[in-house]
């Protein structure tokens, strides 16, 4: 409950300030009424009786063409279909909803079901940083052998502690710096100006490596670049297409410094609260996402890489990751060791293990 309370507190800070990737504006008091309009609320968060129908409130802050939106139709077709109609799953993609922010704290007090988060989640619990650790991965193999550790454990733990149940994870593609010209080493970085999405490890290594960063939400970001009040930003192949910054840039250096993965969450007061058999059609459900959303990934993972080649864009493949990597170290190693809970010595952990996955 201790934990649980302190996360309550951290998301009603993190709800009214601009998180994540997101640029949604939207506040708790807006989840609230959308389930109030909608039916849903904390009628759907309640424990259900053997026999009843459970709707689950699954919040998006993507579209469903996005990859994670046709995952959450494949999931509702799935639970719905198995479950015979005793799970009806209401999608509210594109942030309708609102941010991120606002639907984890939803989930918390009942407004909303489900939602997805990974590194952005360490508000809530410190290790969850390590789901998106830069430079400690060098592939996404990587990243599942390190979501399926024991160290992938402690971090879905820390979001069980905080009030929810992880169901699946799913990878996406690694973050890459964008620019209008090449840039191959640290030197390259110094003195221009960077968007950063506020993300403070993240910052912290950027400016150790030369760039001038500034936080800006990413719906502002395309302005931004146009108009010169930065010259860089850093986001997957899908979001530097999705956001049209082939528009105002031309190089995708390849720099591969962030491979993450994503948690689809629901609130661990509504899963505790089925009945057994209810529970099975979900693990269930979960259990085959988690082969469906890997298939799919690795089977269009180059899509919206190609997206922006014929769009235009240059792949900087030209990157000397191993100086980038050396140079901002030290950022990620002093903030790690003041988050405390053995995030510095997790961190070497996982580098170990990319490194055994290399030889």
């Amino acid at each position: 409950m201790k934990k649980k309370l302190v996360a309550l507190l951290c998301v009603a800070a993190m709800a009214v300030s601009v998180v994540g990737c997101g640029s949604s504006t939207a506040t708790t008091e807006t989840v609230a009424a959308t389930a109030a309009e909608t039916g849903t609320g904390a009628e759907t968060a309640a424990p259900a009786a053997s026999g009843d129908v459970v709707t689950l409130k699954y919040d998006l802050t993507v579209s469903l063409d996005h990859p994670w939106g046709q995952a959450a139709t494949e999931f509702k077709n799935k639970l719905e279909e198995k479950s015979g109609g005793r799970f009806l799953v209401e999608i509210y993609p594109s942030s309708s909803s609102g941010s991120e922010a606002d639907s984890l704290a939803g989930m918390l007090v009942g407004t909303t079901t489900m939602t997805m988060s990974g590194g952005s989640f360490m508000g809530y619990s410190p290790s969850a940083t390590l789901l998106e650790a830069p430079w400690a991965y060098n592939s996404e193999e990587d990243v599942q052998n390190m979501i399926e550790s024991e160290i992938g454990q402690k971090i879905q733990a820390g979001f069980e502690d905080a009030g929810f149940h992880p169901l699946w994870y799913q990878l996406r593609g690694p973050r890459e710096l964008t620019s209008n010209v090449p840039i191959k080493t640290p030197a390259d970085l110094t003195g221009r100006k960077m968007r950063m999405s506020g993300n403070t490890l993240h910052t912290n290594m950027w400016n150790n490596a030369g760039a001038v960063c500034s936080s800006i939400a990413l719906g502002e970001t395309f302005n931004a670049l146009s108009q010169g009040v930065v010259e860089m930003q850093e986001n997957p192949y899908d979001f530097i297409f999705d956001n049209s910054f082939y528009e105002v840039q031309k190089y995708v250096n390849a720099t591969d410094h962030v491979y993450s993965t994503i948690l689809n969450i629901i609130s661990a007061d509504v899963y505790n609260g089925l009945d057994d058999e209810m529970k099975g059609y979900l693990d269930e459900t979960a259990a085959e996402m988690q082969e469906w959303t890997n298939n799919y990934y690795f089977e269009h993972k180059d899509e919206y890489k190609q997206k922006l080649v014929d769009a235009g864009m240059t792949i900087n493949e030209d990157v000397d990751r191993e100086a980038f990597k050396e140079v901002m170290t030290p950022a990620i190693q002093s903030y790690l060791e003041e988050q405390g809970d053995g995030l510095w010595d997790m961190y070497q952990e996982i580098c170990a293990m990319s490194e055994a996955n290399a030889k």
